[in-house]
């Protein structure tokens, strides 16, 4: 049997892309939020709400103003 020869700098590589994914800015909680429907009206809870999208990894998220 032979062995698979495995070239150094790409497993390096490989390896340090898989560890700093998770270090990325929106893992960490570091969201850049930008504003997609300003004003609307929950009818359930009888509030307008303002709906954020996150420009890096399009996360979507909600609050009552």
């Amino acid at each position: 049997m032979m062995a698979t020869i495995i070239n150094l700098k790409q497993f390096k590589k490989q390896q340090l892309k898989k560890k700093n994914k998770a270090r990325t800015l929106c893992n960490s909680g570091f969201h850049q939020w930008e504003i997609i429907d300003k004003n609307q009206f929950d009818v359930k809870k009888g509030q307008l709400i303002t709906t954020y999208r996150c420009k890096q990894c399009n996360k979507i998220k909600t609050t009552a103003t």
